[in-house]
């Protein structure tokens, strides 16, 4: 192998572990950041180093000759370890006030930029999904509606939550205070844990010596995805960022098919069979001195059936009436009982 080969390879060498290690480095400065801000209640840091992070990949990405696109990992790279999630009390009051008023005031529903996967407790997260299923149909809105909507999910089957606890949530006067700042805290506290377990899943594929710097780069932008929504949530929150124009009224035609997707369907197998109606023949209807007699109505009493007969023959006569040469009007012949003429 030629000299200006080996510096080649070896220049390829150098350039992928300096890649790993600089990805492993500005992944770890983000999840101190983000651990840092939990603590003190704050999200600028973890912001800063989560945008650094994205430049540090786009930059790696153009040095390395890649395109910059998320590559989901494949199967047989292994998923982080689980962390142990700590909760805090205070957060879990601020999302139990926050659930509180999008229930008293559904059309905050409208306003509000949060997702369920914002909240941190399960059983919050169902309750927030039932307020926007409710809402999308244009349902109303209050404790037993919210209790219905979430029996219908699921929720209180797999005991995420309890229908005591739905209803103290929704309670119309159970809690005091700002919706807005609470929203906020529990957008930025989403942020701040979505950036740590982003930080960690990066730092993982870092370490990961197997895998190419291609590969790597693509990995690590995929991870940085739920962040990157976050992070775009945290800022039309915090009126950094317009929030996108929604329209004002959903269409009814929506609302009706939202409403039909929730209502339960019979299928072909349930659905009542009837006995075929008989076959009705065409009616025979017989119009005589402005009385309709309709023969399909069933069977009529004898004395009936004589008047229309007679009332039949009756017409039959009329329109045999013929006028001689005289002028006068005489019945033609008929058949039957004769007729006399009055004197």
């Amino acid at each position: 192998m030629s000299t200006a080969g080996a510096r080649a390879i070896y220049g390829r060498m150098v350039l992928e572990g300096a890649i790993h290690r600089c990805v492993a480095q500005h992944a770890t400065r983000l999840h101190q950041a983000a651990r840092a801000d939990a603590i003190r209640g704050g999200a600028e840091e973890t912001v800063h180093h989560a945008q650094v992070l994205s430049d540090v990949l786009a930059d790696l990405a153009r040095r390395w000759g890649g395109e910059l696109r998320p590559v989901a990992p494949a199967e047989s790279v292994p998923p982080p370890p689980a962390h142990p999630r700590v909760v805090d009390e205070q957060l879990l009051a601020d999302e139990e006030f926050l659930l509180w008023c999008l229930s008293a005031g559904p059309q905050r529903l409208d306003e509000v930029v949060l997702h369920p996967g914002d909240f941190t407790d399960a059983g919050h997260q169902q309750i927030y999904r039932s307020l926007g299923a409710l809402h999308h149909r244009g349902e109303f809105i209050d404790q037993l509606t919210v209790l219905w909507e979430t029996q219908r999910c699921g929720a209180l089957a797999d005991q995420t939550l309890d229908a005591g606890r739905v209803l103290r949530i929704c309670n119309p006067s159970a809690f005091v205070g700002s919706a807005e700042y609470v929203g906020e805290q529990v957008v930025r506290a989403s942020l701040v844990r979505t950036a740590a377990a982003s930080a960690r899943q990066v730092r993982a594929l870092a370490d990961d010596e197997s895998l190419a710097p291609g590969q790597l780069i693509g990995y690590a932008i995929h991870a940085l995805g739920p962040l990157e929504d976050v992070r775009r949530r945290w800022r039309i929150a915090t009126g950094t960022q317009a929030e996108p124009r929604r329209a004002a009224d959903p269409p009814v035609a929506r609302i009706e098919a939202a409403r039909s997707r929730s209502r339960p369907h019979l299928s072909n197998a349930t659905l009542p069979r009837h006995p075929p109606r008989p076959r009705v023949p065409p009616s025979s209807t017989v119009l005589t001195a402005g009385i309709r007699h309709d023969q399909s109505h069933g069977p009529r009493r004898p004395g009936a059936r004589r008047a229309v007969r007679r009332c039949h023959e009756f017409d039959e006569l009329r329109t045999h009436i013929s006028v001689d040469h005289e002028g006068r009007r005489s019945p033609a012949p008929r058949r039957g009982r004769p007729m006399t003429r009055a004197a």
